[in-house]
């Protein structure tokens, strides 16, 4: 469960993303591959799974989040990206299904690097 302090740290977070995501300043992490249960799939698959065509429908359900789907906020690990940034962890119900979504800011906009049924 999220402290107050991370609650505002996620309120500001969720304004800047919409702000810049608006702004088409916003970029998904297509090349990946994840592991669901032993199945490796890429990250397109993933988004046909959850019922994802268009990546505007990426970025209009992540323009959809709130406070309360934040489950987490963690330290960017990928030594490619700036590993001083943040990550913030969401997971929320999308086309019936548990999705987890993994943002974090750079210089250029929003990155979403996951967004996946949740296993």
């Amino acid at each position: 469960m999220l402290n107050v302090l991370d609650k505002e740290s996620v309120k500001l977070f969720l304004n800047i993303s919409k702000r810049e995501i608006k702004k088409g300043n916003c970029y998904f992490v297509f090349y990946r591959t994840i592991n669901m249960n032993g199945k490796i799939v890429s990250a397109k698959q993933a988004l046909i799974d959850i019922g994802i065509m268009k990546t505007q429908d990426i970025w209009n359900n992540i323009l959809s989040l709130e406070v309360k789907d934040c489950i987490k906020i963690d330290r960017d690990r990928d030594s490619t990206r700036d590993m001083n940034s943040e990550v913030y962890i969401f997971k929320k119900l999308i086309n019936k299904k548990i999705v987890y979504i993994k943002l974090t800011l750079n210089n250029r906009g929003v990155i979403c690097i996951s967004f996946h049924e949740s296993y």
